[in-house]
């Protein structure tokens, strides 16, 4: 019954709330009305200054010894006179009638909603349904539409008499003031009747057509002639379809025109609607992402703004990663974009690694520290980026702060995992074209700079100055720079660097215990070891399928 009684509720407040807005109109222009009835009810009596004109007109007559008939004329209004009062006596009329009936109804709803106490729900069905098919018998609801009519023929009467008061004084103030009462009139007059044509028309074609909308000027009084029409069509042609209410009818026009469409076009609207509304909104996010699992991919992929996405995953990135700052949001946009990465015809959205590099890998005590089951996938899913040749000069920047992460991650392994991509980076170096390496190296070593310079002799240290394979790619980048005459120190944004590439590799050699010319020399000094550094194969480390 809950449902039922937020229904009938919902219909007495709109009936209500028009009722009101009825009452307050009414009242206010009854009284304009009568501040106009009460000076042109006189024109229909003879005026007193006419009166005693025809009087003093007599006396001088019978001083002159004219002759003065004794008959007297008898009075009679002008013609525009008995039309301008009887009009606007009519509006007045109306006018309060519709006050009158207002009062009336919101008398008679409110008894119909009286709560009344049952023995059980069955009874109280039964008697809401009695008192709702009595509502309709006795035309209450149809009376509720008409008030609306009554107050605009009001409405209507009173401009008829202002323009005809105004015709029989001036032609131009008369010309102008018709055509703002037409189009005044004009507006109420089509509303009322559009609804209607547009439904009649549609209701049948709306199954063929691309794009159906509906007129949106529904009123209590557009309803009442809807249902006239169709008693005076069904006279004439068979009408199969009818409505309870507007709501029915917007509903049918819907199911019509979607039952023959893979996908409704409204649907989507809506869908992309919601997303560019609350697409921002977190406490909304969740309820989208749950929406979208409901929905085929290529419906989802139009909602979040992205029509070509072949995948579901893709479709939750685009739609996720804006919000990736959230701590829970953003683990799940990193696991969207690993998945990504790991597939094979997939490639990586720009500046995506961006989405791992603003994690915390470790927590803050606020925070949870991310698994290490989730760390193996970052470190296989980057190995298998550089096996495929995907890295993009947008993506070295990036990379180099999750490697910065996990080269000083707590735990030990994760450290030992992580080192082995200098052996991928160092590869796909290897691999790149000369001209592009004049690119590429640069920004490696700038990246690893960075680096050395956040070191200090805290625990952990980065296993990129402990380790031997770090200290071979500092060597590596360092042989290459010399040889294509690159100056690292110019490629950083600062304009003055906190530390030149020739004093990284010297804190560098400081911090592993190590000459200062270390780096300077032709082969490396092999005194200090990391043991348990055999590199790894990429099916050691855990990747998203």
């Amino acid at each position: 019954m809950k449902r039922v009684d937020l229904y009938d509720d919902e219909m007495s407040r709109a009936w209500k709330e028009d009722v009101d807005t009825l009452l307050v109109f009414a009242g206010l222009f009854s009284a304009a009305v009568t501040a106009f009835v009460i000076e042109s009810y006189k024109w229909l009596n003879p005026s007193f200054n006419n009166v005693n004109n025809d009087l003093l007109r007599q006396i001088a007559m019978k001083q002159l010894d004219i002759v003065v008939s004794s008959s007297q004329t008898n009075f009679v209004p002008q013609a525009a006179s008995v039309r301008i009062n009887a009009v606007w006596f009519l509006s007045l009329i109306f006018s309060l009638s519709t006050v009158l009936l207002g009062i009336l109804c919101k008398q008679w709803l409110r008894e119909h909603r009286r709560d009344t106490p049952c023995s059980s729900s069955k009874e109280a069905l039964e008697l809401r349904q009695l008192r709702y098919d009595s509502l309709e018998r006795w035309g209450v609801p149809a009376l509720l539409a008409s008030l609306p009519l009554i107050l605009q023929a009001a409405l209507v009467l009173f401009f008829y008499g202002v323009l005809d008061l105004l015709w029989s004084l001036n032609i131009t103030v008369a010309a102008v003031c018709t055509a703002a009462s037409v189009i005044s009139v004009s507006i109420p007059f089509l509303t009322t009747i559009l609804p209607a044509y547009y439904l009649l028309k549609y209701r049948a074609i709306a199954k063929f057509e691309d794009d159906v909308l509906l007129c949106p000027y529904k009123s209590s009084q557009s309803w009442l002639f809807y249902k006239l029409t169709t008693i005076v069509l069904q006279l004439f042609f068979h009408i199969k379809v009818t409505f309870q209410d507007w709501a029915s009818s917007d509903l049918y026009l819907l199911r019509t025109h979607t039952e023959n469409r893979l996908h409704s076009i409204f649907l989507l609207r809506g869908l992309r609607w919601i997303v560019k509304t609350f697409g921002d909104s977190m406490a909304m996010a969740n309820h989208m992402f749950y929406c979208f699992q409901t929905l085929p991919v290529d419906v989802a992929a139009h909602a979040s703004g992205n029509p070509d996405e072949p995948s579901r995953d893709a479709v939750y990135y685009e739609f996720f990663r804006h919000s990736a700052w959230d701590p829970d949001i953003g683990r799940f946009v990193a696991e969207l974009f690993l998945r990504q990465i790991n597939c094979q015809n997939a490639n990586a959205p720009e500046y995506s690694f961006w989405v791992l590099a603003s994690m915390d890998f470790i927590g803050d005590g606020q925070r949870p520290q991310l698994p290490t089951e989730f760390l193996q996938q970052i470190i296989g899913s980057i190995r298998c980026f550089c096996a495929d040749n995907r890295i993009t000069l947008l993506d070295v920047d990036p990379l180099m702060i999750v490697c910065k992460k996990l080269w000083s991650h707590p735990d030990p392994a994760i450290r030992h995992q992580s080192i082995v991509l200098i052996d991928d980076f160092q590869a796909w170096i290897s691999r790149t074209p000369e001209e592009l390496q004049r690119d590429f190296i640069p920004s490696f070593a700038s990246s690893i700079k960075d680096i050395i310079y956040s070191e200090d002799e805290r625990a952990p240290m980065s296993a990129l100055i402990l380790s031997e394979k770090g200290r071979e790619f500092i060597k590596f980048l360092d042989r290459h720079l010399a040889a294509q005459e690159i100056d690292v120190d110019v490629y950083s944004l600062q304009e003055m660097p906190p530390m030149s590439w020739q004093e990284g590799k010297g804190k560098v050699a400081r911090l592993s215990g190590l000459s200062t010319d270390f780096f300077d020399k032709a082969s490396f000094d092999s005194r200090i070891r990391v043991t348990n550094e055999e590199p790894l194969d990429v099916s050691d480390t855990y990747t998203v399928a």
